[in-house]
């Protein structure tokens, strides 16, 4: 006779190993989202308002009074990279001890760049129109010297894409990834985008406006694709044509 023609149960074995020994079951390891959230809360708000009100001025950190000279432009770098980068990178890598692919700083998943290239596009023709407002073309590029000479043109941009990744690793990365741990997408996104936004006071008025929504759409894009890489080329993109742009419709550029 078979054995499923025999009629008896099943014999069903359970493992009484951890009862019979004594011990339970591990208990899930603690993690870091509710620190890391009001880490990036707290101390993305203090360096939110340190920069904004340290770009919005044009005199050095370093001296106090009523003669302190003008800063440099890089000396801006290195103040803005130390908000932007190196305090973050502090919080993650020594104080949470984590990697930096948890805050987007990792390749994008498959597709974005195309995506990210459909973005640039549908921004050209708003670059053409803007770059001839007189507002436009007084403020870019930032440093005025980059519209005269070509050796400091490529510095310029090459400093200023190295500023901007620092600037999508802040909102993008570390605001980005950081608040959604505890508080979700939503709320990660509009955060981000409005401390992104503030960050852009001084600039033309349609750019002030609109960098609420663009900090939107590339906090919506840093979360789809997993990392911040789309929307630091696509910012860098929208940058370095807008310089070109404002640099054509000046006298004596060098376009």
């Amino acid at each position: 006779m078979s054995e499923q023609g025999s009629g008896e149960p099943p014999i069903i074995v359970q493992d009484n190993s951890e009862v019979l020994s004594g011990t339970t079951p591990p208990a899930p390891a603690p993690t870091n989202d509710a620190p890391v959230s009001l880490a990036a809360f707290l101390f993305g708000g203090i360096i939110v308002i340190f920069l904004t009100h340290y770009n919005l001025g044009s005199y050095t950190i370093w001296s106090s009074g009523f003669t302190r000279p003008f800063r440099t432009f890089e000396e801006y770098l290195v103040v803005n990279v130390t908000g932007l980068m190196l305090i973050p990178f502090l919080l993650i890598f020594g104080v949470f001890r984590e990697s930096g692919d948890r805050y987007g700083f990792a390749p994008a998943k498959p597709g974005y760049g195309k995506l990210t290239l459909i973005f640039f596009a549908a921004m050209l023709p708003v670059l053409l129109i803007v770059s001839r407002f007189p507002d436009f073309r007084q403020t870019y590029p930032l440093q005025g010297q980059a519209a005269y000479s070509w050796g400091y043109f490529f510095y310029f941009e090459i400093a200023y894409g190295f500023y901007l990744f620092c600037w999508e690793f802040f909102y993008r990365g570390f605001l980005t990834f950081g608040l959604r741990r505890r508080l979700g997408d939503t709320a990660a996104i509009l955060l981000q985008a409005t401390a992104f936004g503030i960050m852009h006071w001084g600039k033309p008025i349609p750019e002030f406006i609109s960098s609420f929504f663009g900090g939107a759409i590339l906090g919506w894009l840093a979360i789809r694709a997993r990392s911040f890489f789309p929307g630091f080329m696509l910012h860098w993109a929208i940058a370095f044509t807008l310089d070109c742009l404002a640099i054509h419709s000046k006298v004596s550029g060098i376009f």
